[in-house]
């Protein structure tokens, strides 16, 4: 069995066909966990989550913390519910800022972030974290910047979502007792060699797959909505980087992902 740990059921692109959406990757012995990115999308989630192999994740999602209010108690009577298995996504985003206005719009991202975790540590579930640097920065900016807000919080229970920094910022989340993990990006012809190195050298036990459908098709699909069944493809490739049967990544995945989200 493969777990999709990071897909977007509850997006417009699914609106239509989610149930044959999620009918697909079970045909394929794929579960999956659908993450809110909002409010409106979290709510969403937990409502398809209500099939047999999905799971919901509720957060609002960095480019959000500007405009969209955070109500601590919804969350918090949300994560009673036994299909949701992780607050998130949130986190850091360096880019999509509004340059002028880059100082408020990244102290709102902290804050906001900082109230995921707070309500992560009060009920004990995992945290889902969004990390992106910008676009003209160095490599790992806003890895570092999320790096230090987490290690100051306190609470390592993370896994950071569709990873695509170096191994620097690998290890130093790896030693914090942090997941990564990958999605169809490993499979790209202009995939990083930087990002290739992390999927070599991660441990086989502190990574975990994903699609991140409706983006970021894999080959063979690329050009097409993603969705959950293509994750096997995503492991496929991890496989094949690391000389690693494809039977060790889906079952050790599965495995590492069924203890992280307690499902």
């Amino acid at each position: 069995m493969l777990i999709d740990t990071h897909c977007h059921l509850s997006f417009k692109a699914f609106e239509n066909d989610y149930a044959d959406v999620i009918q697909r990757a079970k045909d394929k012995d794929i579960q999956m966990i659908t993450v809110g990115s909002n409010s409106e999308t979290s709510e969403k989630a937990i409502t398809i989550a209500k099939e047999d192999g999905v799971f919901a994740c509720i957060g609002i999602h960095p480019t959000h913390a500007s405009d969209e209010k955070f109500d601590k108690e919804w969350f918090l009577s949300q994560a009673d519910n036994p299909k949701v298995v992780a607050i998130g996504e949130c986190g850091i985003d360096h880019f999509h800022l509004d340059e002028s206005r880059r100082d408020e719009i990244l102290k709102d991202q902290e804050q906001l972030f900082i109230k995921h975790l707070e309500v992560a540590k009060e009920k004990n579930l995992p945290v889902v974290l969004h990390t992106r640097d910008g676009k003209t920065e160095s490599t790992g900016t806003a890895y570092e910047h999320i790096y230090g807000i987490i290690k100051d919080f306190g609470y390592f229970n993370c896994v950071v979502h569709c990873f695509g920094g170096n191994w620097k910022y690998a290890e130093k989340f790896l030693d914090l007792g942090i997941l990564i993990s990958f999605t169809g990006i490993v499979t790209f012809k202009n995939a990083s060699d930087d990002l290739l190195e992390v999927v070599k050298k991660v441990p086989i036990d502190k990574f975990m797959v994903e699609t991140d459908a409706p983006y970021l098709s894999p080959e063979p699909h690329r050009g097409e909505q993603n969705e959950p069944a293509y994750v096997e493809h995503v492991a496929a490739r991890i496989a094949d980087l690391r000389k690693q049967s494809i039977d060790d990544i889906v079952n050790t995945t599965a495995k590492t992902a069924k203890k992280f989200f307690n499902i």
